[in-house]
């Protein structure tokens, strides 16, 4: 087993794909700066907000990966007890979480700065389901897809997740502030 073996090449091309997304989501944010500062409060908000995409996806692609790996995932199969569990739990996650980030930015904003806005604890978890509805099919979409194509979900999603998740939390915190 040499030191460029099939597990390096896909990792090298997973990064490579994903510092690519992330120029974009990048791009994204900058163009948008002006609009999403326009709620007080969104640049305690935004770090948490944007890494709480990849983790709750990345979490649920490597139980996807472990689950056919072992076995009790079929990668054929995309309605199962199992997949069902993983959607409802990245859903209600994204819920809970959203909900506790937007009012520990509403709390810091109305005591540190003295403004006392609802938007910030209403919007994330606008934003948040938004962009679950668009990474978490994608996340079991992909991580199924390569496991039948023959690579290691587990080398490939982390990353692709996490950069995929930049993007999707960015375009729904804008669609959020439209909405809001």
């Amino acid at each position: 087993m040499g030191f460029f073996d099939r597990n390096f090449g896909e990792i090298l091309s997973s990064q490579m794909l994903c510092v690519l997304i992330d120029l974009v989501a990048g791009t994204i944010l900058a163009i948008c700066t002006g609009k999403i500062l326009l709620i007080p409060g969104m640049l305690i908000l935004l770090p948490g907000f944007l890494e709480m995409r990849g983790n709750i996806s990345g979490s649920m692609a490597c139980r996807l990966s472990s689950g056919m790996f072992l076995g009790v995932v079929r990668p054929d199969k995309y309605n199962t007890r199992i997949t069902r569990g993983n959607l409802f739990a990245s859903f209600l996650m994204v819920i809970v979480l959203t909900f506790v980030l937007g009012s520990i930015a509403f709390l810091f904003s109305l005591f540190f700065f003295g403004i006392y806005s609802l938007k910030i604890i209403i919007l994330p978890v606008i934003a948040g389901i938004i962009a679950n509805a668009i990474e978490v099919p994608l996340t079991l979409f992909m991580t199924l897809y390569l496991f039948r194509k023959g690579h290691d979900p587990n080398n490939i999603m982390g990353t692709f997740v996490t950069s995929t998740g930049d993007i999707s939390s960015i375009i729904s915190l804008l669609i959020a502030l439209v909405i809001i």
